[in-house]
């Protein structure tokens, strides 16, 4: 296990790096963006050519971070390409410089991308027969990705209306929960660690969904995003007192 995180960290290292030598050029550091998702699907497949390692256990797994990485990929590919470049890279490099921002943004990933792996590179080599807590596993992971794609399209479609302006999101999906993309995320990695789990019985592989719904609620997600809307939307503070943050709930009673 400890080879293969290695060979993950070292893989990412070298193409994360490429990536920001690129950005020096392009001036364009939020494309890192795009290849977080597709990461995974990559990084997992060069462990398992390196290992000759492809049961319908494991080429299961590969499928799921499939759809669920190039889903990611392309919406992100397709939200950013007419766009100008994320402030938050902006005023990162503007404070910090080049240097800066690989350290802060581009070093990060390469860290936590074998971690996050950690489920996936746990299953090799184990031969255990599917059951139903590996069903529970994938249906919760194909349940986040179902989710996280119609909240995108939602809210993709919202900001093509030119009257939707300066208007709050809350339509759809997004009139149970704040967050509904960043909840499908979520329980994306959290299915897909149960059905690890289930196969290698190895408890330290939770770490990947811990870290990831503390990202997606405290640092990259919910926190940061919820702090530029509240001063940008009127209305937002209302739809905060009766909407859930993060899990799609009914409505709360307003007072």
């Amino acid at each position: 296990m400890l080879l293969n995180f290695i060979i993950i960290l070292g893989f990412n290292f070298i193409v994360i790096t490429i990536l920001w030598i690129s950005s020096l050029k392009t001036k364009r550091a939020d494309f890192i963006d795009i290849y977080w998702g597709p990461s995974f699907f990559f990084s997992f497949l060069l462990v398992l050519v390196i290992n000759n390692s492809f049961s319908i256990i494991e080429i299961i797994s590969l499928s799921l971070i499939a759809i669920w990485g190039f889903r990611l990929g392309i919406y992100l590919l397709i939200r950013n390409i007419n766009k100008t470049e994320d402030i938050r890279y902006i005023k990162i490099r503007e404070a910090r410089g080049d240097i800066g921002l690989y350290l802060t943004a581009y070093l990060i990933q390469i860290v936590l991308i074998p971690i996050i792996s950690l489920p996936l590179i746990s299953i090799l080599d184990t031969s255990i027969g599917i059951s139903f807590m590996h069903w529970v596993g994938i249906l919760m992971a194909l349940l986040g990705i179902l989710i996280e794609t119609i909240a995108d399209a939602q809210l993709s479609n919202f900001k093509l209306d030119q009257k939707n302006i300066g208007k709050v999101m809350d339509k759809g999906l997004w009139y149970y929960s704040r967050h509904p993309n960043y909840f499908g995320d979520c329980l994306f990695w959290w299915g897909i660690t149960i059905y690890c789990f289930a196969f290698s019985n190895n408890l330290f592989i939770f770490i990947a969904p811990i870290i990831m719904t503390y990202l997606l609620l405290k640092v990259s997600g919910v926190t940061m995003l919820e702090n530029r809307l509240s001063k940008k939307k009127g209305g937002y503070t209302e739809y905060i007192n009766s909407t859930s943050s993060f899990i799609i709930l009914p409505k709360k009673n307003s007072k």
